[in-house]
């Protein structure tokens, strides 16, 4: 079903379901129509809704499977007659649709042995495909020629011609694929954990290392995306922000100097660097360039959604909390978030909870209260909930907070029990040290009695370890302190009352409150 809604959503952004032609795609009044319609306005979303939308009760299964069939194969067949240039941003991205487009037809013109139609096609597509450096297309294309003029038209002259082109582009072309493959092969291993990874830097950099002799002699487009991104790993890995940054700057003015629009990679090197600038404090730049270069990432795409984190995080370490606060309830409440994938989703979910921490404890001046829940909160983060040196940790914190926050202190003594345990079978001194040091100040609470002066003695030890390793250096993931600890151990210790609140015995059965205030 998945396929289909997104076929319907691709036509739909299109002219021609308004157009002459859509009658003979989509027959009016047919079985077909209220089934585009139906996906088209919301009302069918699985298998279970064609039954009762479209078949109206029908409980013949097999049916409906073969309306659901023939729709998906007659929108495939006319994706052709889409104008895919009015949705693209870049010069790039408007040639990447018409050469493929292009070189399909050559191609169909070529097994119809429409020989002549089909190599002035090719030749034509060949230089926009170079010029844009679509190195498969290139090869794909420069191997037909190479064939046609070699072992059809007996041309010698252009078939070593082309046959000398087409050893230069495969060579690219394999290079390409290689740093491809281990670039998609290390981030395979991280995409739905924060944590840091002991081995990454050591991977990262003998990965780099294979693929940087190319990249020294070519400058094709995507060996050098693939290939920077490793580059790039190899110090986040480490959060090297100082090195990471140098990386981007430089991947920049290379991405910059084509002489066509390189969007895709610029978005990403920005990205990077303002990720760079929040860890190093260099907060002005980063709002700079934010500001600057927002324009280039489409409102509603994944790369706006991450954009947004950041915009979202520097508020947080900026103390703009007002800010924060509203970027994440826009966010939450845009339309196209459920579509992301559900690390991305979960992401929100850990930001709206300490959005909300902020309104309780009175940081936000936005008269909107949340409607955040601690329960459903914890039922939409299935994945992080796992990450155990990763973003779980941040999620345990919240939780605790929030009882403070709330007066709950009594019972946020069995949480603090349980990550104790936590801290000391997860937490470790080397990459999540701050993190360690902050629960250990949190754990002063129930010790302290959660009186605010006793517990700010208790934990100093631990706030001036924390102070000893800055935000800024620390071998965590950039992601982990949504507010830096420093800000949130005050926020803490304001929600703590000036007298000491005692548990009553265990042993005793006490169906009222079971603490005493002295």
């Amino acid at each position: 079903m998945e396929e289909l809604l997104e076929l319907v959503q691709i036509f739909g952004k299109s002219k021609l379901p308004g157009s002459n032609f859509w009658p003979a795609i989509v027959a009016k009044n047919s079985m077909m129509e209220r089934l585009y319609k139906g996906v088209e306005q919301g009302l069918v979303q699985t298998d279970d809704d064609i039954q009762r939308v479209v078949l109206e009760g029908d409980t013949d299964v097999a049916r409906g499977q073969r309306a659901k069939n023939r729709l998906k194969e007659r929108l495939t067949d006319v994706v052709f007659l889409l104008d895919f240039s009015r949705w693209a941003t870049t010069d790039r991205q408007r040639n990447y649709f018409e050469c493929h487009k292009k070189w399909s037809a050559a191609m169909i013109l070529m097994a119809k042995n429409s020989k002549a139609a089909s190599v002035e096609l090719l030749e034509k597509v060949l230089k926009q495909a170079i010029y844009f450096e679509f190195t498969d297309i290139v090869v794909n294309i420069i191997s037909s020629l190479r064939l046609h003029y070699g072992a059809i038209q007996g041309d010698a002259k252009k078939y070593e011609y082309y046959r000398a082109q087409y050893n230069h582009y495969q060579q690219i072309w394999m290079l390409e694929n290689e740093a491809e493959d281990l670039y998609t092969h290390f981030v395979s291993h991280y995409v739905a954990s924060r944590s840091v990874k002991e081995d990454m830097e050591a991977q990262a950099r003998a990965y780099y290392e294979q693929v940087k002799p190319g990249m020294e002699r070519y400058g094709a487009f995507r060996l050098h995306l693939c290939g920077r991104l490793l580059e790039l790993m190899v110090y986040s890995s480490c959060n090297d922000y100082t090195k990471m940054a140098l990386v981007c700057e430089d991947a920049i003015r290379f991405f910059e100097a084509k002489s066509y629009n390189s969007s895709l990679p610029l978005q990403v090197f920005y990205y990077q660097l303002i990720v760079c600038c929040v860890q190093m404090r260099s907060f002005d730049k980063g709002m700079a360039i934010m500001t600057r270069y927002e324009e280039i990432y489409e409102n509603g795409s994944f790369n706006w959604f991450k954009l947004q984190e950041l915009f979202f995080m520097l508020a947080m370490h900026t103390r703009n909390y007002n800010e924060a606060f509203e970027i994440c309830d826009r966010v939450i409440r845009h339309p196209k978030l459920a579509g992301l994938p559900a690390a991305i989703q979960e992401i929100w979910r850990i930001f709206e909870a300490y959005s909300h921490y902020l309104h309780v404890v009175g940081r936000v001046s936005s008269a909107a209260g949340s409607s955040f829940r601690v329960a459903r909160f914890l039922n939409e983060i299935p994945k992080f909930s796992k990450d155990k040196q990763g973003m779980n940790i941040p999620v345990l914190i919240v939780q605790i907070l929030l009882m403070f926050a709330e007066g709950r202190y009594l019972q946020s003594i069995d949480r603090i029990e349980a990550i104790e345990k936590y801290c000391s079978r997860y937490l470790k001194k080397n990459d999540t040290f701050r993190s360690n040091c902050f629960i250990k100040m949190l754990l002063q609470m129930p010790e302290a009695g959660f009186h605010r002066e006793a517990v700010n003695r208790n934990a100093k030890k631990w706030l001036d370890q924390l102070k000893t390793v800055p935000i800024e250096i620390a071998n965590q993931g950039h992601g982990i302190e949504i507010i830096p600890y420093d800000d949130l151990w005050q926020m803490a210790l304001e929600s703590l009352q000036l007298k000491h609140i005692q548990r009553k015995p265990k042993t005793r059965t006490n169906t009222g409150s079971n603490s005493s205030i002295k």
